[in-house]
């Protein structure tokens, strides 16, 4: 008899796949997983120092909302950054004034909006950073959109807390690890808080 196990996703179907995912979501179902998600957000507080710097991303092309981690922030002390993007180079961040709709924002390059307040910090001064992904996996493998932004990043920060931020439908089984490739330290998800 033949072997008919069907071979894993590429990452590029599991690109496809997980954004066909997201688009299909209502913008209920968004917001309830962002509720859910923050109720997971709160067991960060154990591994997080006091004042701590946390560094995340806007939700702009499906992901699960994260509108709420400034509120987190606030509400315990810690101060919100947000990414900023130069070509090739690692992201540095720049801070969260007041609530999103006070800080001043610019468009960049690849369509998503980024701070213009200071001081800039560079990755490795951010006690945690909270990453999108397309897709993750239990050990911390993480499939991102490409661009190699946040491995470059996590490369240069070994002290930093790495946070996968996601929809419970892209955890998967497993993803295969290039070398460049950067774990994650922590999965938080609308329905889990993992530890690979």
């Amino acid at each position: 008899m033949e072997n008919c196990t069907k071979p894993a996703p590429s990452p590029s179907d599991y690109r496809k796949l997980m954004r066909r995912t997201r688009r299909a979501l209502s913008d209920r179902q968004r917001h309830q997983a962002a509720q859910a998600a923050m109720r997971q957000l709160i067991k960060l507080d154990d591994l997080l120092p006091k004042g701590a710097n946390i560094g995340f991303y806007l939700a702009g092309f499906g992901e699960l909302p994260t509108d709420g981690i400034v509120s987190f922030c606030q509400r315990r002390g810690h101060q919100a950054y947000l990414p900023i993007t130069t070509s090739e180079q690692p992201l540095s961040f720049a801070p969260i004034h007041g609530n999103l709709n006070q800080t001043p924002l610019k468009k960049h390059r690849l369509g998503m909006y980024e701070p213009v307040t200071k001081p800039i910090l560079a990755a490795a001064q951010m006690d945690a950073i909270i990453c999108p992904v397309v897709a993750v996996d239990m050990t911390g493998v993480r499939l991102g959109m490409g661009g190699g932004y946040y491995d470059r990043t996590f490369a240069r920060t070994t002290d930093c807390l790495k946070v996968a931020w996601c929809y419970d439908f892209q955890i998967v089984p497993s993803l295969p690890r290039q070398p460049w490739d950067m774990v994650v330290d922590v999965i938080i998800s609308d329905q889990r808080f993992i530890r690979p």
